[in-house]
């Protein structure tokens, strides 16, 4: 049975009150949720379960005319927008003294243990929001063109050509962000390479348990 199968499945289960079926549905996106946020936010957690909440509360509403990964993937969309918008109403009001954030200086962007993988997470953070989600979907987790366009509500033409393009302005971005060197070329060299070795489980693990916003994770 496909992973695709299996959700409609669990989701199936889950509508009809099995809640160890939902438990196990959250369960097996939940990483995946996680590191969407976890590289373009000081909050990766409390969305990841905003999400799920939301997945929870509208699981009625999901009518199956995409992927439920999919489906789960727009919401995650969804709830960074609202929270990046609500972070840019604040800027607005933020204290003169406070130094503004520099570009760059995400907590995964200082604990990165391999200099390649600083180098491609400083330039993904310079990158707008709607070119990182492309990556992100894309690269970190396998998603094919007509999926994204599922979690973007757009035609599959248009992420085909956002895909390109994103990976034009990732290379661009390192190159302007990253003196030349060994680890520069090396990412450039193999950049598809090096942006999917970021979502490696041991890659990672490596990196999470040194945020301090995931040191108390929930468990579902």
């Amino acid at each position: 049975m496909s992973a695709e199968l299996e959700d409609f499945e669990l989701l199936g289960r889950w509508r009809q009150g099995d809640q160890a079926a939902g438990d196990a549905l959250v369960r097996r996106h939940y990483g995946a949720v996680l590191r969407f946020f976890e590289v373009r936010t000081r909050v990766a957690e409390d969305l990841t379960q905003r999400t799920l909440l939301a997945c929870v509360e509208g699981r009625e509403r999901f009518r199956g005319d995409a992927s439920f990964r999919a489906y789960l993937f727009g919401i995650a969309r969804r709830q960074l927008c609202r929270y990046l918008e609500d972070e840019r109403r604040g800027d607005r009001f933020a204290s003169l003294d406070e130094p503004e954030p520099q570009p760059g200086t995400s907590l995964s962007v200082l604990v990165a243990r391999r200099e390649e993988h600083q180098i491609l997470l400083t330039a993904l953070s310079g990158l707008p929001e709607e070119v990182q989600t492309v990556i992100v979907l894309h690269y970190w987790d396998g998603m094919l063109a007509r999926e994204i366009a599922d979690v973007l509500e757009v035609p599959t033409s248009t992420i085909t050509t956002r895909l390109a393009r994103a990976r034009q302005a990732l290379g661009d971005r390192i190159r302007r962000v990253a003196r030349r060197g060994r680890a520069s070329d090396a990412v450039l060299q193999d950049l598809d390479g090096w942006v999917r070795s970021l979502a490696d489980p041991a890659t990672m693990e490596a990196i999470r348990p040194r945020l301090p916003q995931l040191v108390a994770r929930r468990t579902w």
